[in-house]
């Protein structure tokens, strides 16, 4: 497949530029609210709903689902608002049940419940199945990005008269290093302002761009107009094509996707977790819906 290099423009550079910028003070900033390792992991267990439910929104909605969704948005239409409109059927679950186990246990991680619930071979199995579904989970994550900013790049720096090509996985390391240096100084409470920033940046940049491609064409109703038929069922076809289907997307999307980003997802518990208590956290999770 063909790499473009050097399509970005001076503004774009400026953008990229203060938005790291940006995320590294912020992470330098909220670091002198880490004390002990409560901050470190759950900010102090102190944030109200609002503030958990935009860094979930900076969680779940990422640079794959502008990369991924977006492009099963251009092939199949609006059945490809499937993969997000199944969650709600496990909402109700997460909140009453598998929520306040894990806030009132007192638990630091999954597998510690299970340890806790069942006996040490129960926790090395989680801790297991936990591993393989972030290392994926993350992967993607940083595979999307590192895609999505390749193209802005040029095709090689030239360091002290040394050219260093750019490559999709020079590119991921650097993201991963920007990543993990507020992380570390700032801890969970630098991770959830941050997450408050990029998740007005992606609700604003997401109408944005949706407004921006319906006056592109002409309007609403040129955009209804153009669509073929099929594209506006909210539904994917029962068990066809193959690649794109309702069974599919429930058993892939919905059962693994759902159910293994609100059920283990240590990442995303940990936000819970950060929730002043069950009551604020039950709340973010139904507002994020």
């Amino acid at each position: 497949m063909e790499t473009f290099h050097n399509i970005g423009t001076s503004t774009d550079w400026i953008v990229m530029v203060v938005y790291f910028l940006t995320i590294m003070l912020f992470g330098t900033y909220f670091g002198r609210y880490t004390k002990d390792t409560s901050d470190f992991f759950f900010g102090g267990r102190r944030f109200s709903w609002w503030l958990i439910t935009m860094s979930i929104v900076a969680t779940g909605v990422g640079s794959h689902s502008f990369v991924k969704y977006s492009a099963k948005g251009f092939e199949h239409g609006f059945s490809s608002s499937m993969t997000y409109l199944n969650d709600w059927f496990f909402v109700p679950f997460f909140m009453f049940g598998w929520l306040p186990i894990i806030v009132y246990s007192k638990v630091r991680s999954i597998p510690e419940y299970f340890e806790k619930r069942f006996n040490p071979s129960a926790r090395f199995l989680a801790t297991i199945l936990l591993l393989l579904y972030m290392i994926g989970y993350i992967g993607i994550g940083f595979l999307t990005l590192g895609k999505a900013i390749i193209p802005m790049l040029p095709e090689a720096f030239h360091i002290f008269g040394t050219a260093l090509d750019v490559t999709l996985m020079r590119a991921i390391v650097v993201i991963a290093v920007i990543t993990g240096v507020y992380i570390t100084f700032g801890g969970q409470t630098a991770v959830i302002f941050t997450d408050l920033l990029q998740g007005f940046i992606l609700i604003f940049a997401g109408f944005l761009l949706f407004a921006i491609g319906i006056a592109y064409v002409g309007g609403g109703q040129v955009f209804w107009d153009l669509l073929p038929t099929t594209w506006k069922l909210p539904l994917a076809n029962y068990n066809e094509p193959s690649s794109f289907n309702f069974v599919g997307i429930f058993w892939q999307d919905a059962v693994a996707g759902s159910v293994g980003f609100l059920f283990m997802n240590q990442g995303l518990l940990m936000r819970f977790m950060a929730c002043k208590n069950v009551n604020e956290g039950r709340k973010a999770a139904a507002i994020n819906i």
